[in-house]
Protein backbone atom coordinates (compact mmCIF):
# COMPACT_ATOMS: atom_id res chain seq x y z
CA UNK A 1 0.00 0.00 0.00
CA UNK A 2 1.20 3.39 -1.08
CA UNK A 3 1.35 6.27 1.74
CA UNK A 4 3.76 8.81 3.52
CA UNK A 5 5.66 7.01 6.61
CA UNK A 6 9.19 6.53 7.02
CA UNK A 7 11.18 3.09 7.45
CA UNK A 8 11.44 4.07 11.59
CA UNK A 9 7.89 4.58 12.35
CA UNK A 10 7.44 1.25 10.13
CA UNK A 11 9.90 -1.14 11.81
CA UNK A 12 11.64 1.40 14.15
CA UNK A 13 13.01 0.22 17.90
CA UNK A 14 15.37 2.26 19.64
CA UNK A 15 16.55 1.87 23.42
CA UNK A 16 18.03 4.80 25.41
CA UNK A 17 19.18 5.25 28.64
CA UNK A 18 15.52 6.57 30.18
CA UNK A 19 13.57 5.96 27.10
CA UNK A 20 12.54 3.62 24.07
CA UNK A 21 11.63 5.69 20.90
CA UNK A 22 10.89 4.65 17.26
CA UNK A 23 14.60 6.80 16.71
CA UNK A 24 16.32 9.87 17.54
CA UNK A 25 15.54 12.42 15.12
CA UNK A 26 13.75 15.56 16.17
CA UNK A 27 11.65 17.38 13.71
CA UNK A 28 10.82 21.36 13.33
CA UNK A 29 7.72 20.87 15.13
CA UNK A 30 8.70 19.69 18.82
CA UNK A 31 11.53 19.69 20.34
CA UNK A 32 10.78 15.70 20.89
CA UNK A 33 11.46 12.40 18.89
CA UNK A 34 8.10 10.37 19.37
CA UNK A 35 8.67 8.12 22.43
CA UNK A 36 7.09 4.97 22.78
CA UNK A 37 8.18 5.09 26.20
CA UNK A 38 9.40 7.94 28.87
CA UNK A 39 11.08 7.31 32.01
CA UNK A 40 12.16 3.56 31.12
CA UNK A 41 15.20 2.50 32.96
CA UNK A 42 14.79 -1.40 32.26
CA UNK A 43 11.66 -2.32 34.11
CA UNK A 44 10.06 -5.53 32.98
CA UNK A 45 7.56 -4.51 29.89
CA UNK A 46 4.70 -5.67 28.46
CA UNK A 47 6.07 -6.21 24.92
CA UNK A 48 1.99 -7.06 23.83
CA UNK A 49 1.43 -3.61 24.66
CA UNK A 50 4.24 -1.88 23.46
CA UNK A 51 3.97 -3.35 19.96
CA UNK A 52 -0.02 -2.44 20.03
CA UNK A 53 1.09 0.86 20.61
CA UNK A 54 3.33 1.09 17.64
CA UNK A 55 0.92 -0.60 15.69
CA UNK A 56 -1.74 2.33 16.00
CA UNK A 57 1.42 4.93 14.91
CA UNK A 58 1.54 2.49 11.72
CA UNK A 59 -2.28 2.38 10.91
CA UNK A 60 -2.80 5.90 11.44
CA UNK A 61 0.46 6.73 8.83
CA UNK A 62 -1.77 4.45 6.38
CA UNK A 63 -4.72 7.05 6.70
CA UNK A 64 -2.49 9.91 6.43
CA UNK A 65 -2.59 10.75 10.17
CA UNK A 66 1.41 11.39 11.27
CA UNK A 67 2.45 12.72 14.85
CA UNK A 68 3.02 15.93 15.99
CA UNK A 69 6.54 14.84 16.66
CA UNK A 70 6.93 13.68 12.89
CA UNK A 71 5.97 16.45 11.13
CA UNK A 72 8.62 18.13 9.07
CA UNK A 73 11.16 15.31 9.52
CA UNK A 74 13.21 14.59 6.40
CA UNK A 75 12.64 11.13 6.50
CA UNK A 76 8.55 10.85 5.85
CA UNK A 77 8.23 9.79 2.42
CA UNK A 78 5.94 8.38 0.03
CA UNK A 79 6.12 5.04 -1.06
CA UNK A 80 5.14 1.43 -1.10
CA UNK A 81 5.31 0.36 2.26
CA UNK A 82 4.99 -3.39 3.25
CA UNK A 83 2.79 -4.74 6.49
CA UNK A 84 5.96 -6.75 7.87
CA UNK A 85 5.35 -6.28 11.48
CA UNK A 86 8.59 -6.82 12.80
CA UNK A 87 11.21 -4.43 14.33
CA UNK A 88 13.94 -4.18 11.59
CA UNK A 89 16.12 -1.07 12.35
CA UNK A 90 16.99 -1.74 16.09
CA UNK A 91 19.08 0.96 17.31
CA UNK A 92 20.85 0.55 20.89
CA UNK A 93 21.90 3.69 22.55
CA UNK A 94 21.06 2.85 26.36
CA UNK A 95 24.59 4.01 27.87
CA UNK A 96 26.06 6.46 28.29
CA UNK A 97 29.89 5.58 29.85
CA UNK A 98 33.07 7.48 27.32
CA UNK A 99 36.69 7.68 27.40
CA UNK A 100 36.50 10.99 25.99
CA UNK A 101 34.60 14.44 26.31
CA UNK A 102 33.48 15.85 22.57
CA UNK A 103 32.39 19.26 22.84
CA UNK A 104 29.69 18.41 20.90
CA UNK A 105 28.55 15.64 22.84
CA UNK A 106 24.82 15.18 24.40
CA UNK A 107 26.63 14.57 27.93
CA UNK A 108 27.92 17.73 28.31
CA UNK A 109 24.62 19.53 27.72
CA UNK A 110 23.02 21.30 31.28
CA UNK A 111 20.03 19.33 30.21
CA UNK A 112 21.83 15.90 30.70
CA UNK A 113 20.48 13.65 33.31
CA UNK A 114 23.10 10.97 34.75
CA UNK A 115 21.72 8.15 33.86
CA UNK A 116 20.46 6.16 37.38
CA UNK A 117 21.54 2.82 36.26
CA UNK A 118 22.35 1.23 33.02
CA UNK A 119 19.76 -1.96 32.69
CA UNK A 120 20.76 -4.84 30.12
CA UNK A 121 19.89 -5.43 26.77
CA UNK A 122 20.33 -9.00 25.98
CA UNK A 123 17.43 -10.32 27.97
CA UNK A 124 15.25 -8.25 25.58
CA UNK A 125 16.68 -8.93 22.34
CA UNK A 126 16.33 -13.17 23.72
CA UNK A 127 12.81 -11.85 24.81
CA UNK A 128 11.93 -10.13 21.58
CA UNK A 129 13.67 -12.76 19.63
CA UNK A 130 11.41 -15.44 21.28
CA UNK A 131 8.43 -13.78 20.39
CA UNK A 132 9.48 -13.72 16.68
CA UNK A 133 9.85 -9.84 16.24
CA UNK A 134 13.20 -9.29 14.87
CA UNK A 135 13.86 -8.99 11.33
CA UNK A 136 17.36 -9.76 11.22
CA UNK A 137 17.15 -8.84 7.41
CA UNK A 138 17.35 -5.16 8.62
CA UNK A 139 20.38 -3.01 10.62
CA UNK A 140 21.86 -3.21 14.09
CA UNK A 141 22.88 0.07 14.88
CA UNK A 142 24.69 1.47 18.08
CA UNK A 143 24.54 4.97 18.72
CA UNK A 144 25.05 5.21 22.78
CA UNK A 145 28.67 6.21 25.01
CA UNK A 146 31.42 3.90 23.70
CA UNK A 147 31.01 0.85 22.36
CA UNK A 148 34.61 -0.62 24.39
CA UNK A 149 32.71 0.75 27.76
CA UNK A 150 29.43 -1.53 27.30
CA UNK A 151 30.26 -4.99 29.19
CA UNK A 152 27.15 -6.10 26.51
CA UNK A 153 28.58 -5.08 23.82
CA UNK A 154 30.55 -7.96 22.28
CA UNK A 155 27.28 -10.48 23.70
CA UNK A 156 25.12 -8.56 21.51
CA UNK A 157 27.07 -8.14 18.56
CA UNK A 158 27.91 -11.91 18.73
CA UNK A 159 24.27 -12.87 19.12
CA UNK A 160 23.22 -10.74 16.11
CA UNK A 161 25.87 -12.01 14.44
CA UNK A 162 25.21 -15.41 14.82
CA UNK A 163 21.23 -14.63 13.69
CA UNK A 164 22.79 -13.87 10.34
CA UNK A 165 22.18 -9.51 11.09
CA UNK A 166 22.39 -7.90 7.27
CA UNK A 167 23.73 -4.76 8.72
CA UNK A 168 25.40 -4.08 12.21
CA UNK A 169 26.39 -0.22 12.40
CA UNK A 170 28.91 0.86 14.92
CA UNK A 171 29.85 4.09 16.21
CA UNK A 172 32.79 4.53 18.28
CA UNK A 173 35.78 7.29 19.09
CA UNK A 174 38.20 4.67 18.62
CA UNK A 175 40.51 5.23 21.41
CA UNK A 176 40.68 1.60 22.20
CA UNK A 177 40.01 -1.21 19.20
CA UNK A 178 37.03 -3.74 20.16
CA UNK A 179 37.56 -7.77 19.90
CA UNK A 180 33.69 -8.05 17.98
CA UNK A 181 34.26 -5.17 15.80
CA UNK A 182 37.25 -6.80 14.39
CA UNK A 183 35.53 -9.72 14.39
CA UNK A 184 32.68 -8.71 12.85
CA UNK A 185 34.83 -6.61 10.14
CA UNK A 186 35.90 -9.85 8.54
CA UNK A 187 32.31 -10.82 7.46
CA UNK A 188 30.96 -7.83 5.66
CA UNK A 189 28.14 -7.42 7.48
CA UNK A 190 29.62 -4.58 9.81
CA UNK A 191 30.73 -1.15 9.81
CA UNK A 192 32.08 0.77 12.01
CA UNK A 193 32.01 4.42 12.17
CA UNK A 194 34.56 7.20 14.07
CA UNK A 195 34.41 10.67 14.31
CA UNK A 196 37.57 12.03 13.86
CA UNK A 197 36.60 15.17 12.75
CA UNK A 198 40.26 16.64 12.39
CA UNK A 199 43.71 16.19 11.10
CA UNK A 200 46.19 16.78 13.85
CA UNK A 201 46.85 16.21 17.56
CA UNK A 202 46.32 19.51 18.63
CA UNK A 203 42.97 20.23 17.11
CA UNK A 204 41.64 16.76 18.18
CA UNK A 205 42.50 17.79 22.07
CA UNK A 206 40.78 21.04 21.75
CA UNK A 207 37.53 18.76 20.37
CA UNK A 208 37.35 15.54 22.30
CA UNK A 209 39.12 17.23 25.61
CA UNK A 210 41.75 13.89 25.71
CA UNK A 211 44.87 12.95 24.24
CA UNK A 212 43.98 10.55 22.14
CA UNK A 213 44.65 11.24 18.36
CA UNK A 214 48.03 8.64 17.84
CA UNK A 215 45.51 6.20 19.16
CA UNK A 216 42.62 6.90 17.56
CA UNK A 217 44.79 6.66 14.11
CA UNK A 218 46.22 2.95 15.23
CA UNK A 219 42.89 1.82 15.77
CA UNK A 220 41.50 2.90 12.61
CA UNK A 221 44.47 0.93 10.80
CA UNK A 222 43.67 -2.07 12.71
CA UNK A 223 39.86 -1.51 11.25
CA UNK A 224 41.25 -1.36 7.98
CA UNK A 225 43.10 -4.30 8.01
CA UNK A 226 40.50 -6.73 9.64
CA UNK A 227 38.12 -5.61 6.96
CA UNK A 228 36.70 -8.25 4.79
CA UNK A 229 35.73 -7.26 0.77
CA UNK A 230 34.22 -4.71 1.23
CA UNK A 231 36.81 -1.92 1.55
CA UNK A 232 34.71 1.04 2.35
CA UNK A 233 33.55 -0.53 6.17
CA UNK A 234 35.70 1.65 7.69
CA UNK A 235 34.41 5.65 8.18
CA UNK A 236 36.30 8.71 9.73
CA UNK A 237 33.21 10.64 10.24
CA UNK A 238 33.65 14.86 9.82
CA UNK A 239 31.54 17.53 12.42
CA UNK A 240 31.37 20.47 11.09
CA UNK A 241 31.75 23.05 14.35
CA UNK A 242 31.71 26.50 13.10
CA UNK A 243 34.86 28.20 14.90
CA UNK A 244 36.60 24.98 15.14
CA UNK A 245 37.13 23.16 12.46
CA UNK A 246 35.60 25.21 9.56
CA UNK A 247 38.60 25.70 7.26
CA UNK A 248 39.36 24.13 4.11
CA UNK A 249 42.72 23.39 5.67
CA UNK A 250 41.27 21.43 8.25
CA UNK A 251 39.64 19.28 5.64
CA UNK A 252 42.20 18.72 3.83
CA UNK A 253 44.21 17.62 7.06
CA UNK A 254 41.37 15.48 7.78
CA UNK A 255 41.18 13.58 4.29
CA UNK A 256 44.82 13.44 4.02
CA UNK A 257 45.35 11.54 7.10
CA UNK A 258 41.75 9.48 6.77
CA UNK A 259 43.48 8.36 3.04
CA UNK A 260 46.92 7.43 4.85
CA UNK A 261 45.38 5.07 7.22
CA UNK A 262 43.54 3.60 3.98
CA UNK A 263 39.99 4.60 4.76
CA UNK A 264 37.64 4.89 1.62
CA UNK A 265 34.51 6.58 2.37
CA UNK A 266 33.81 9.32 4.71
CA UNK A 267 30.52 10.54 6.42
CA UNK A 268 29.72 14.04 6.79
CA UNK A 269 27.43 15.87 9.68
CA UNK A 270 27.17 18.97 11.07
CA UNK A 271 27.30 20.24 15.15
CA UNK A 272 23.38 19.22 15.83
CA UNK A 273 23.15 22.56 18.32
CA UNK A 274 24.33 25.06 15.97
CA UNK A 275 22.12 24.15 13.03
CA UNK A 276 19.10 24.51 14.90
CA UNK A 277 20.06 28.00 16.14
CA UNK A 278 21.47 29.09 12.89
CA UNK A 279 19.49 27.20 10.31
CA UNK A 280 17.34 30.99 9.13
CA UNK A 281 20.98 32.25 8.96
CA UNK A 282 23.60 29.61 8.09
CA UNK A 283 26.99 31.60 6.93
CA UNK A 284 27.87 31.43 3.29
CA UNK A 285 31.26 30.31 4.32
CA UNK A 286 29.44 27.14 5.45
CA UNK A 287 28.22 26.79 2.62
CA UNK A 288 31.55 27.14 0.81
CA UNK A 289 33.20 24.92 3.18
CA UNK A 290 30.12 22.06 2.53
CA UNK A 291 30.57 22.22 -0.92
CA UNK A 292 34.02 22.02 -1.16
CA UNK A 293 34.44 18.80 0.81
CA UNK A 294 31.55 17.26 -2.03
CA UNK A 295 33.99 18.34 -4.40
CA UNK A 296 37.40 17.52 -2.61
CA UNK A 297 36.13 13.73 -1.89
CA UNK A 298 34.90 13.50 -5.29
CA UNK A 299 38.55 14.62 -6.66
CA UNK A 300 40.10 11.92 -4.16
CA UNK A 301 38.22 9.06 -5.26
CA UNK A 302 36.63 8.97 -1.23
CA UNK A 303 32.75 7.74 -0.88
CA UNK A 304 31.24 10.33 0.68
CA UNK A 305 27.46 9.93 2.92
CA UNK A 306 25.80 12.35 4.39
CA UNK A 307 24.21 11.66 8.48
CA UNK A 308 21.07 13.01 9.62
CA UNK A 309 21.76 16.46 10.70
CA UNK A 310 23.73 16.94 7.43
CA UNK A 311 20.88 15.80 5.45
CA UNK A 312 18.71 18.52 7.54
CA UNK A 313 21.02 21.10 6.38
CA UNK A 314 20.72 19.77 2.67
CA UNK A 315 16.90 20.15 3.03
CA UNK A 316 17.11 23.25 4.27
CA UNK A 317 19.44 24.53 1.09
CA UNK A 318 17.27 22.84 -1.29
CA UNK A 319 20.02 20.26 -2.46
CA UNK A 320 18.73 17.22 -3.45
CA UNK A 321 18.08 14.70 -1.14
CA UNK A 322 15.76 12.47 -3.22
CA UNK A 323 16.48 8.57 -2.78
CA UNK A 324 17.75 9.45 0.89
CA UNK A 325 16.99 6.25 2.88
CA UNK A 326 17.74 6.23 6.94
CA UNK A 327 18.70 3.05 6.57
CA UNK A 328 21.00 1.04 4.18
CA UNK A 329 18.27 -1.13 2.69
Amino acid sequence: MKYVSCQNIQNGLRFEYNAIKLCCFMSGNTPEPLFIKKDYWGEKLDWKEVVDSIYKIRENQKNGITPAECVGCFGLQEREWDDNPKFKWIQIAHWSECNCNCTYCYRLQSNFEKPKKRYKIMPIIKELDKMNMLDYNGELAYSGGEPASLREFDDITNFFLKKGMRIIMVHSNGIKPVKSVLKGLKTDTMSVTVSVDCGDRQKFKQIKQVDAYNKVMDTLKKYVKAQGNDKTSVRSKYIIIPRVNDTKEDVDKWLDETQRVGIQKVILDFEADWLERNKHNIPEYIDELYQYIVDSTKQRGVELQFYGVATQYREIKKLNVEGYGLHQE
